[in-house]
């Protein structure tokens, strides 16, 4: 039996007058043909065989509910009022959260998850990152998804999935493109031997150290070598545009190395730059070419010194190599100076070796070996 419209009106929508309204098949017809245009009431008198009446009744029925608004379509507002008047647990009852976190962020997500799902957003943008940055562990780093299964994965752990995207995006968590998206920010387990600890390399300046290459660097590497000035005197091995593609091949290469030839630049937790080695074998084993590269924007603060004295100290001191070597493309003095300020000597000049961009150029060739390396670690410490 349909309630009469007087019985459904009152001073508010309520949890149970929300729940009388859509118990009734017809008023549920109605709601759900209204979700994004008025509903025809002649198309669903006829799919669902009742008069015209009948449809108009149901459609004021909800409007006095402000169910559906005066346009004829859902009151999304009034609805998402209704669910946030439903009773839940208290956030303060909440059990501490497993995971990846301290003592006091397990015990913080706690108050804001309750058996998986995300029961509130948290007002402070501190709190709220960190509900995020929990979020974000559901989606792989290096992976890309289509919107709808970034919507699906979120509604596994809450019904609004449009505005924590969102939020995901706005905070950094995840970038998108084209409609695909790719998780850039939160915390990252690594895989690593179980028989070394990661490497990771102190240089002369605080806070700028080198880092083995990791999945979850993927889109700061991707923004740092994505610049036409890093290309310039680079060979061409080193693409541009920087693309995602490129990104991926070249951390999964480096994933794969043991131990780490290759390192990322990282200050304080941002990726600016790399150097790396690369061994070469048969006869001329203990034998590797170097090389280094630094965003334009961290150009002129001695980084890129800091960072290939850090790998020549590092490939002396715990490799068994015997010599190392740098070609620096002549038109590019400040990599020229990098080699010198590492302890590197030039050792030649090959005439026009390189072609870039229609343009020939001398290729200097920098060198150090192991002997030299420790008579100027001894200088340097005595002085």
């Amino acid at each position: 039996m349909r309630y009469a419209s007087a019985d459904l009106v009152g001073d508010g929508l309520t949890a149970l007058e929300l729940l009388r309204a859509v118990l009734d098949p017809v008023r549920l017809s109605v709601l759900a043909a209204s979700v994004r245009e008025p509903a025809s009431v002649q198309d669903l008198a006829n799919s669902l065989d009742v008069e015209p009446k009948e449809i108009a009744i149901a459609v004021g029925d909800l409007r006095s509910l402000e169910i559906l608004a005066e346009d004829g379509v859902l009151n999304r507002d009034a609805l998402a009022t209704v669910g946030r008047s439903l009773p839940r647990e208290h956030p303060d009852r909440g059990e501490p959260v497993e995971g990846p976190w301290t003592e006091r962020e397990a015990v913080i997500l706690g108050r804001f998850f309750a058996g998986g799902r995300l029961v509130e957003m948290p007002s402070a943008r501190s709190k709220r990152r960190l509900v995020l940055e929990k979020l974000a562990l559901m989606f792989e780093p290096g992976e890309r998804y289509a919107e709808y299964e970034v919507n699906f994965q979120i509604q596994l752990v809450h019904a609004d999935y449009a505005a924590i995207r969102r939020y995901m995006v706005d905070e950094g968590f995840m970038d998108r493109a084209d409609g695909v998206y790719w998780r850039t920010g939160g915390r990252y387990e690594a895989p690593v031997d179980a028989d070394r600890e990661p490497v990771v390399l102190a240089t002369s300046i605080d806070g700028v150290s080198l880092v083995e290459y990791s999945e979850i660097r993927t889109q700061q590497l991707i923004n740092a070598a994505n610049d036409p000035r890093i290309h310039r005197y680079m060979s061409d091995l080193f693409p541009y545009p920087y693309e995602f593609e490129h990104a991926t091949d070249w951390i999964d290469s480096c994933m794969a190395e043991s131990p780490p030839n290759n390192f990322l630049i990282d200050i304080d937790g941002v990726l600016c730059g790399g150097v790396g080695a690369s061994p070469m074998s048969g006869d001329k084993a203990g034998v590797a070419e170097i090389g280094w590269w630094v965003n334009p924007g961290r150009w002129g603060r001695g980084i890129g010194s800091a960072a290939a004295t850090a790998l020549v100290d590092h490939l002396f001191g715990d490799r068994e190599l015997m010599r190392l070597w740098a070609p620096v493309m002549l038109p590019n003095a400040a990599s020229a100076a990098v080699a010198l300020k590492a302890g590197m000597v030039l050792e030649g000049r090959a005439s026009s070796a390189y072609v870039k961009h229609g343009v020939r150029y001398d290729e200097l060739d920098f060198g150090i070996t192991r002997e030299q390396w420790a008579n100027l670690r001894t200088a340097n410490n005595s002085a």
